[in-house]
């Protein structure tokens, strides 16, 4: 019987960090380490003799980088899933997102801090959920007869049958509720997988899109400043890391910073319409982040009468669940990325398991049903 674990390389320039990552691989149940390198040329020639399902790719190496190593395993092993392995630098960050756009799954920091258990310990609470992301791919690849990790075929070859489509658990909605009678915001929570799929949902926004979109990608900082500044790049609508301070303006969309909880208040009231204004802090972290969701849906819920849409997406953990019951006290309408489109149903999970989706929408639908419900409330679509 064909071993059927997931096959494992590791690519990185610093010992240390191949060491730590071995020792995190080589633990994990039906996983099997297949080879260790600390360039990209040589990880190229590895997989040419020994196929891999998954590549954890460091992004700055000599010799050939992680972006320039991504770019031949993407046209000679496009089954093969990659994550980056990234150092906490703004160079790095902007190559990491350079890298997302060219397929790769998502990325990993690298630790930082001399306990290299804890550094293990970290590494395998986020390479977990991306893992069985891997090996759920090479479950649904098995009808089709060509297991990810293949190099790309030469020449003429017959297409090998597809594999028999997944079908998609029934849906655990609540109890759908009437639409808010005006959507004057959304709010929108995400996490593992959140790059690519941010790709897929806000280029597809309009220029005019008539309400503001405030955001939580849990990031590190320096990474969410590259995410907005991709993003923005890609899309009609503004896309931004958010300041202190600033106003909160229609048609623009605003990410929490790395390392700081984003809330809203509002100045105080002279007699005239006040725009909220954004507030970024420290605080203690909540479900183990910083930014939260939570803490983000909780101030949404506060300071807007019921007028909200949230959105909340692919990523591990809980967090958004408690934020997404307190917009919905005040009549919010909510979405979850549906399952079979999340990189790890997880942060969806927990609110449809809760009974607070109004509804589940696949990714590629996403923007236009986001685009749709704040038009049709608004009396403009």
């Amino acid at each position: 019987m064909d071993d059927q674990r997931l096959r494992v390389l590791i690519v990185d320039d610093t010992v240390v960090y191949r060491r730590i990552l071995s020792d995190v691989v080589e633990a994990m149940p039906d996983v099997v380490l297949v080879g260790t390198a600390p360039h990209g040329r040589l990880a190229i020639a590895k997989l040419e003799q020994t196929p891999a399902d998954l590549v954890l790719l460091d992004v700055e190496m000599p010799e050939m980088n992680g972006l320039e190593t991504l770019r031949v395993i993407r046209r000679s092993y496009p089954a093969t899933s990659v994550v980056m392995i990234s150092g906490a630098n703004l160079s790095s960050a902007e190559t990491t997102m350079r890298c997302l756009d060219m397929g790769a799954l998502d990325f990993l920091r690298k630790p930082e801090g001399a306990d290299a258990e804890a550094s293990r310990s970290e590494l395998r609470d986020k390479l977990r959920p991306l893992v069985r992301h891997a090996q759920t791919r090479i479950n649904l690849a098995q009808g089709s007869g060509v297991r990810p990790g293949a190099p790309a075929p030469r020449g003429p070859q017959a297409a090998p049958a597809p594999a028999a489509p997944a079908v998609p658990a029934a849906p655990k909605l609540g109890r759908l509720a009437p639409l808010p009678g005006r959507i004057d915001v959304v709010g929108i929570g995400v996490s593992t997988g959140g790059p690519n799929a941010l790709a897929e949902l806000i280029p597809r926004l309009p220029a005019d899109f008539p309400v503001p979109i405030l955001l939580v990608q849990h990031m590190p900082p320096l990474f969410t400043a590259s995410l907005a500044e991709h993003l923005d790049q890609k899309s009609a609508i503004n896309v931004r890391e958010a300041r202190d301070g600033e106003a909160v303006l229609p048609g623009r969309v605003y990410i929490a910073p790395g390392g700081k909880h984003m809330v809203l208040r509002r100045l105080p009231d002279d007699g005239g319409p006040v725009a909220p204004i954004i507030g970024l802090n420290e605080n203690p972290l909540e479900n183990s982040c910083r930014p939260s969701v939570d803490v983000l849906f909780r101030s949404l819920a506060a300071q807007y009468d019921g007028n909200m849409l949230a959105v909340v997406m692919t990523g591990m953990g809980t967090d958004g669940c408690e934020g997404v019951r307190a917009m919905k006290r005040r009549g919010c309408h909510c979405l979850t990325q549906s399952e079979a489109s999340c990189i790890v149903y997880g942060m969806p999970l927990a609110v449809d398991e809760a009974e607070l989706s109004d509804e589940q929408v696949p990714l590629d639908r996403l923007a236009d049903r986001i685009t749709q419900l704040v038009r049709r409330t608004r009396g403009n679509g």
